[in-house]
């Protein structure tokens, strides 16, 4: 297959049947190109009792695990895919969906609540742009980097698996594998429906923080500078932090509004932004 990911063009051949699944389920979001030139080139294929991951011919892993080597190609896909788009598109820690022609980022650590909101705003009829690596462009546009939304276990403690299947709004598969200690991990991939297929300036930052304890949802504004120093501990790129500050500067629209949220529950956090007329989310 042939995958279009802004401007690459990312061609995968998997002859390994045991893998080939959880490819399929890692992908299937991205578009796909038609095109015959290929900027990034991934190979699965087995030999022998060992099944092999390569990238432009350079051998990343062997396993006699097929589910291992599909967790090394999700690494590798989106490690290499991220590299090949810098400098064109700097890739930020953080999700993206829209909403009435707002471009939402949430940005933050792992464990903040960023993919909660994300996840929450599609069941409220959002188009998906990504969970995880948001591609900013030097005009401040973001470009869709669909991956799938990821549990690392069958659960999620804010949504219920008929919850999501109820809603009409995500399909689903899945991968499992061993870990190096030997347990067992089954990760769960849920697909939206609603994947946006054009770039769209980004118009509200959000920096959430999940707090258990949080009497409620707390919305307050942010100064873009801090907003900034935030991101830039949060981006993918392995940059000077100087550079990173001032290569955000230059791209997040001067005139953003930046919003920190802290919530205990992630539906009534949303709701909350849903009552900011000032937001216009409808």
């Amino acid at each position: 297959m042939r995958l279009k990911i802004a401007h690459l063009d990312v061609e995968i051949n998997c002859s390994a049947a045991d893998c080939r699944a959880g490819i399929e389920a890692l992908t299937q979001l991205f578009p796909h190109s038609s095109r015959k030139k290929t900027d990034l080139s991934f190979h699965i294929a087995a030999d022998n009792d060992n099944i092999s991951l390569h990238c432009d011919e350079q051998t990343l892993w062997k396993s006699c695990d097929a589910g291992e080597v599909v967790a090394a190609f999700e690494w590798a896909f989106y490690n290499r895919t991220i590299d090949a788009l810098y400098p064109e598109f700097l890739s930020l820690h953080a999700s993206t969906v829209a909403k009435n022609g707002v471009c939402i980022t949430c940005a933050g650590k792992s464990g903040s609540g960023k993919s909660s909101l994300c996840t929450v705003a599609l069941l409220r009829g959002a188009h998906y742009y990504t969970d995880e690596y948001t591609l900013l462009d030097a005009q401040g546009y973001i470009t869709a980097f669909p991956r799938p939304l990821q549990w690392g276990d069958t659960k999620h403690p804010a949504f219920s698996r008929q919850e999501m299947d109820d809603s009409g709004l995500f399909s689903h598969g899945s991968y499992s594998f061993t870990d190096h200690q030997g347990a067992h991990i089954e990760s769960l991939l849920w697909h939206p429906e609603r994947i946006a297929n054009s770039a769209s300036q980004l118009s509200l930052l959000l920096l959430p923080r999940f707090d258990a304890t949080a009497d409620g949802t707390h919305i307050q504004d942010v100064a873009r500078s801090q907003a900034l120093l935030e991101i830039a501990s949060e981006m993918h790129h392995k940059l000077p932090a100087q550079q990173r500050i001032r290569d955000l500067n230059r791209r997040i629209p001067k005139k953003i509004r930046c919003l920190r949220v802290v919530f205990s529950n992630v539906h009534q956090a949303w709701d909350a932004l849903l009552r900011d007329r000032t937001l216009d989310l409808g």
